[in-house]
C-alpha cells in the first residue's frame, strides 16, 4: 500500500490496518498521524515518541551543515544551523562556543600552507590553524614533523576549549 497517497486521500483506518511496520521517519509519522485521528491516542503517542528520538538523532546533520558552511566562509547559514542544532542539543558546548564567537571580517587565508597554520598557532587561533593543516593534508600529506606540530596545535586547542566549558560550569 502507498501510504503516501493513502494518507492524502484521508484513509486513515486503512493506513492503520494495512501498516505492518513502517520503516522510515515519514511512514512512521504517517501511521502515527493516522492513529491520532481515529482517536488512538496512546498508540499515537508511542508512534510520535520513536519519531522524535529518531528526529533528535538526525539534528546531528545540522552541527556538520554549521562546521562546513562556518568553513565555507557563509557564517550565516552556520549561525542559521547551529541554532536549530541546538534547540535539540542545547547543552553541546563546542556548537554554543561557534555560536558565542565574534564574527570575523573575513578570513586572512588565501592558501593554506604550513607556515600560515603556525602563525595563526602562535597568535592562539588553534582552531583555525587547525582548519588549515587540514587543507593542507588535503592536498599532500603532511611530513611527520609537521604532523606532529599538528597534534600538538589539537591538544592546545583541546585544553583550551576544556577550559572553556569549565568556566562555564562554575558560573
Amino acid at each position: 500500500m502507498d501510504l503516501k497517497k493513502a494518507f492524502d486521500e484521508g484513509r486513515f483506518f486503512d493506513i492503520v490496518s494495512a501498516a505492518p511496520s513502517p520503516s522510515s521517519p515519514e511512514e512512521k509519522l504517517i501511521l502515527g498521524i493516522s492513529l491520532y485521528k481515529l482517536g488512538r491516542d496512546e498508540e499515537a503517542l508511542s508512534v510520535f515518541d520513536e519519531v522524535a528520538r529518531e528526529a533528535e538523532k538526525m539534528m546531528k546533520a545540522l552541527y556538520y551543515q554549521g562546521l562546513i558552511y562556518r568553513q565555507q566562509g557563509d557564517l550565516d547559514s552556520a549561525k542559521h544551523c547551529l541554532s536549530r542544532y541546538a534547540l535539540f542539543y542545547p547543552d553541546d558546548d563546542e556548537a554554543q562556543d561557534i555560536l558565542d564567537a565574534p564574527e570575523e571580517e573575513g578570513s586572512l587565508l588565501s592558501e593554506p600552507s604550513v607556515e600560515l597554520a603556525k602563525i595563526y598557532a602562535m597568535q592562539g587561533h588553534y582552531e583555525e590553524a587547525l582548519d588549515i593543516y587540514a587543507r593542507v593534508q588535503q592536498t599532500a600529506a603532511l611530513a611527520p614533523d609537521v604532523r606532529k606540530e599538528a597534534l600538538g596545535v589539537q591538544d592546545i586547542y583541546i585544553l583550551k576549549t576544556l577550559e572553556t566549558w569549565l568556566k562555564r560550569l562554575k558560573k
